[in-house]
Parts: C-alpha cells; structure tokens; sequence
C-alpha cells in the first residue's frame, strides 16, 4: 500500500523544479487575474478580451518595473547609503 502513495502528486511536498523559468508565472497568473478581475468589473462582454489584454500588459510591466526599481535600490542605492 505504501508504494502507491509515492505514485501520488503531491504538490505543497514535492513542487515542480522551476526556479530557473519562475518568471514566466507571471504571464499566465497576471492573464488569469486580470479575466477574473475584468469579469467582475466590465460593462460590455464584447470589451472584455481586450481589457483582460491590456491589463495583463499593464500587470506585467508593473512587476518588471518594480523588479527593476528595487533592483537599483539594492545594487546602487543602498551601497551609498550604508557602505561597508
């Protein structure tokens, strides 16, 4: 019986391995978001695709602007403030 158990997923235990493409989540958790986000809040079905669209770019840009902002607060910013 316990040999079927290792044949069982199990996700929370034993994550996929993607800590090299962990990014490219973004793209389908910022699109799902935004659908269920814009289902919620439009008016008219037929804007809907391109509100979803629009707000997932909009999503994605905010995060890659932000991994960037903290990215020069930690590498320029902080070692002017608290040097070594």
């Amino acid at each position: 019986m316990n040999h079927l158990l290792t044949l069982a997923s199990r996700p929370f235990i034993d994550p996929i391995e993607l800590h090299t493409q962990w990014y490219l989540l973004l793209i389908p958790m910022a699109f799902f978001a935004s659908l269920a986000y814009k289902a919620v809040r439009v008016w008219d079905v037929k804007t809907l695709p391109r509100q979803v669209l629009a707000m997932t770019l909009q999503v994605i840009l905010a995060m890659a602007g932000l991994g960037l902002a903290v990215y020069i607060f930690v590498e320029v910013a902080l070692p002017l403030i608290a040097p070594k």
